[in-house]
């Protein structure tokens, strides 16, 4: 023990001689206990005091855990049931007496984890809450009867913590933030009547006393009443319908803050339908709220006034690093996120912070980082307040209580207790300026030459001169930004948006200025601007983000399809915050990761949003594809493959969410013969065309049949529906999620045609049924659909029946008597009717010598080689089967490489008309040199 602490100690040591009853429990307690009590007694007066008050304190510390939880339920008990106030008032000083020794020793004596202490001091204030609530009501009912309802039924009254308390997070010391609402206008029913108002008013106050209230045995809980509507100057008691018309009217950013910690300890279940209803959406918006920001900055300027009024800069709760630092860099993640992510509303700040790495502002380093300095800021202003059981922050100055904090924080000595405190300060308040102050306002200089902006009489040449911009660029980019300013977009923009996009032109016209073709640059991003509109909260994020808005502009540099995309979906602009979206290339694996992650933020039981979900995921993965695709970090293939992943996924998510929503409803269908086993029917989606053959571009539709295995003579559901009425409907279940429009747009338009017997046919396929159509009826151009033909998504093994079908199908059903006739004949229909060229140009899909040309000769020599040569069948793209004929020798291998090299040619051409937005017709004679090798190759196949 320190010698600076053997005085303090020696005098308990005394006291506690002179206490029979603290000795006696003392000496039958084992060889560990001496030590504990030496080192809680030297670093907490209050632990000391409170053994000498209570010797038979020193027994509740020998409980187990489960024990003590008991002595706690049984303590709860005893206030709630008192027989007077007074009684309840006694109880609950001696339980918060009692509890809070354990807390201390357990905390000093490294028993407990920070975390640990944290809970245990927050569900001790939910406990006395409850107790002295329920002692408080027991009273005023034998004066007022119960609070009712116009309906008769008994009125709640709801206590709402908040702040720490709200999150499970109080510190040892601390105030409890309340509010108390109640749920109905009415009157209690008892001897003498008062309005319900009234009635809670009584029991506020009356709970406020139980706690507050000095003693000679002490207080239980400071309490905090100003976080409720309107302050120290509103009711002390208000109606859900007051609070809500408060939130509307009246509620403050800081609020919105504030009200992330909300959690009903009394009243849940009436608390939960006004959350839902108008307290989540006033906290949490549907976007993404860059805006938090501006407010935050104004709240954390007033915090700053404060404490150096106050000189609190060694505060470890408001100081520079401090705990509210940490709050407010979690909080801001939380209003600008979620809405969007339901896993972010939460009122604890340690749940939260884990699941904020990936969140593109927060890597797992920022989030391990601040964890650990949050929890040792957390301890250290435990073990500051467990001292003397005072509200305290600050680091102490006395040399006596810097040796106690040393052994609270289990350190050698004070400056090594102060290198790891100043260590976590510094690591929070970087963060935190970085987060909070990186792009808080651009510097006057910065915007030199913007003046008119917001003067329509203005000249914008003479401006961007003022401003530096290159004078041969003016021309071109004057007329844009004049453009802009007049348009109704900027027009309508409150002053807040304004100064949001004079900062944004000031960063984008200094950064363009450096680009080659300005002009454009700048007009794609007015584009954007345009497009987002009035929406404040994207003009937020490029403020807020410059780094975003800097890859905006490298986006817009590179390729107006980009531009176009983020115009349209202005959702795509989150994307842009992570270097990721420039350094990491899409893979099947992230963009499964991804998608995972995305489900896992919805909440539960909302096909909606779901839908929605899958849109937005949609649209984000094929920017990014696009991205790396127009980067040159992907080539056609990869982009083929990647944009075939994200249909796949997509399908077996509507798939699944389909089968749930049908299984709901009809019950599970089952099959199998009247004497045996029944057995659960499996379902799976081949895909066809470009979804079968992996060539799948920005916008090509689905082609898809959906397959069951049901078979036997009872084929049912578990609620008595017939499979295929259930087959039907779950069917055109997926088909409608595909298709659907949610406020994120489409996902796929769906093509079932080729199913068998096409729209007159089954929506959902036997297996079986599948494969003898495809033996005995199908048509030759069925069997060139199939070779493209592919299993996306379903129940694997069915997946593996139908590649198996497939095969056989291929090799042994083809009519290879009439396939060359069959194949040309359908082939030479194409080109009259689907052709979309004119005189002198060139349909690169349709036209002789284009596309088609090439599939459809691959198709017809695999499958004339198939019956022989089965390997041929085995992919169901045309680049893998190319190979495959070349490998076999049934093309020449130079024939089968140029073919290839060509194909892939005319793809990635047709790729960047598509990119750009234009038809699929060229100029003839820039491409006839392939045409004719390729109708060469053609005569020679066909004759």
């Amino acid at each position: 023990m320190p010698t600076s602490l053997h005085d303090s100690v020696q005098r308990f040591v005394e006291r506690a001689r002179e206490l029979g009853a603290l000795a006696a429990v003392f000496d039958s307690s084992g060889e560990k206990r001496p030590h504990e009590l030496v080192r809680v007694v030297a670093a907490s007066e209050f632990a000391a005091a409170a053994l000498l008050q209570d010797p038979g304190a020193l027994a509740w510390l020998e409980q187990s855990q489960a024990d003590a939880r008991a002595a706690n339920a049984e303590y709860e008990r005893r206030a709630s049931s008192a027989a007077a106030l007074a009684d309840a008032e006694r109880v609950l000083r001696e339980w918060r007496r009692r509890e809070m020794l354990r807390i201390v020793w357990r905390d000093i004596t490294a028993r407990a984890p920070v975390e640990e202490t944290l809970r245990a001091v927050s569900e001790l204030a939910d406990a006395c809450i409850r107790a002295a609530l329920q002692a408080a009501g027991t009273h005023l009912r034998t004066i007022f009867g119960t609070p009712r309802c116009a309906g008769g039924a008994e009125a709640d009254f709801i206590v709402l913590g908040m702040g720490k308390l709200g999150g499970r997070e109080l510190n040892f010391s601390s105030d409890i933030d309340l509010i108390f609402l109640f749920s109905d206008a009415g009157e209690t029913d008892g001897a003498r009547v008062v309005a319900n108002e009234e009635y809670f008013n009584r029991l506020g106050r009356d709970l406020i006393r139980l706690l507050d209230a000095r003693t000679e045995e002490g207080f239980v809980f400071r309490v905090d009443m100003r976080l409720r509507p309107f302050g120290e100057s509103g009711p002390l008691v208000v109606s859900i319908a007051a609070l809500d018309d408060y939130l509307q009217q009246h509620g403050r950013d800081w609020e919105r803050y504030a009200w992330i910690k909300a959690r009903a300890i009394v009243g849940a279940a009436a608390y939960a339908a006004a959350y839902t209803e108008f307290v989540r959406p006033f906290v949490y918006r549907r976007y993404l709220d860059f805006g938090v920001f501006e407010s935050l900055r104004d709240m954390k300027a007033l915090i700053a006034r404060e404490v150096a009024r106050r000189e609190l800069e060694q505060d470890l709760k408001l100081g520079r690093g401090g705990i509210r630092e940490i709050e407010f860099i979690v909080q801001s993640m939380q209003l600008v996120r979620g809405g969007n992510d339901r896993r972010l509303q939460t009122a604890s700040l340690l749940e939260v912070l884990p699941l904020l790495v990936g969140s593109k502002l927060m890597s797992a380093e920022d989030v391990a980082q601040l964890s650990d300095a949050y929890l040792l800021l957390r301890k250290t202003e435990n073990a500051v307040q467990m001292m003397r059981d005072q509200q305290v922050h600050r680091l102490p100055v006395d040399p006596q209580d810097r040796t106690r904090l040393c052994i609270g924080l289990d350190v050698a000595d004070w400056p090594e207790a102060l290198a790891r405190i100043e260590r976590a300060r510094d690591v929070v308040a970087t963060r935190f300026d970085s987060w909070l102050f990186a792009a808080a306002d651009t510097s006057s200089d910065l915007e030199t030459g913007l003046g008119w902006l917001d003067s329509p009489g203005d000249d914008v040449d003479e401006g961007l001169a003022e401003g530096g911009f290159p004078q041969t660029e003016i021309a071109a980019v004057a007329p844009l930004l004049d453009a802009y300013r007049q348009a109704a977009p900027y027009r309508r923009l409150d002053d807040t948006g304004r100064r949001r996009v004079r900062i944004i032109l000031a960063r984008l016209l200094k950064t363009a200025a450096l680009k080659a073709c300005p002009a454009t640059i700048i007009e794609r991003v007015l584009r954007v601007l345009d497009a987002i509109g009035a929406r404040s909260s994207y003009l937020a994020l490029l403020k807020e983000e410059p780094a975003a808005l800097d890859r905006l502009i490298e986006v817009c540099a590179v390729s107006g399809f980009l531009a176009r995309q983020i115009a349209d979906f202005p959702l795509l602009l989150d994307e842009l915050i992570d270097a990721k979206a420039f350094d990491e290339l899409p893979s099947r694996e992230r963009l499964t990761r991804e998608l995972a992650a995305r489900a896992e933020r919805l909440p539960p039981d909302d096909p909606e949003r779901e839908v929605e979900a899958l849109r937005v995921f949609q649209r984000v993965a094929t920017f990014s594809v696009a991205l790396a695709d127009l980067t040159q970090r992907l080539t056609l293939m990869q982009v083929s493959d990647r944009l075939t992943d994200i249909a796949e996924l997509i399908v077996q998510c509507c798939m699944d969410l389909a089968w749930a929503q049908m299984i709901a409803v009809h019950g599970v269908p089952r099959c199998g013969e009247s004497d045996g086993a029944a057995r659960v029917v499996k379902v799976a989606a081949a895909g066809y065309g470009k979804l079968g053959g992996l060539e799948l571009g920005y916008g090509s539709d689905l082609d898809l049949v959906f397959l069951h295995d049901s078979a036997g003579e009872f084929q049912q559901t578990t609620r008595g529906v017939d499979n295929g009425v259930f087959f039907l409907r779950l069917g055109q279940r997926i088909v409608h999620l595909l298709t659907m429009h949610s406020s994120a747009g489409r996902l796929y338009e769906v093509d079932m045609r080729l199913r068998p017997n096409g729209k007159g046919g089954f929506l959902m396929t036997g297996i079986e049924a599948f494969e003898i159509y495809q033996h005995q009826n199908a048509w030759t151009w069925e069997h060139q659909a199939l070779l493209r033909a592919r299993a996306v998504a379903g129940d694997a093994a069915l997946c593996s029946q139908f590649e198996a079908a497939r095969r056989r199908v291929l090799c042994t059903a083809v009519h290879r008597d009439t396939l060359r006739a069959d194949v040309a004949e359908m082939r030479q229909r194409m080109r009259r009717e689907l052709s979309e060229s004119r005189p002198g140009q060139f349909d690169i899909k349709q036209d002789a010598g284009g596309i088609a040309d090439i599939e459809f000769l691959v198709q017809y020599w695999v499958l004339e080689g198939a019956g022989e040569r089965p390997e041929l069948v085995r992919y169901s793209d045309n680049v893998r089967q190319l190979d495959g004929l070349a490998a076999a020798g049934l093309v020449e291998s130079g024939t089968a490489r140029w073919l290839k090299e060509s194909y892939i040619g005319y793809r990635t051409l047709l790729h960047h008309l598509s990119l750009e937005g234009r038809r699929r017709v060229v100029e003839a004679a820039e491409h006839a040199q392939p045409r004719a090798r390729v109708q060469e190759i053609w005569r020679a196949t066909f004759g």
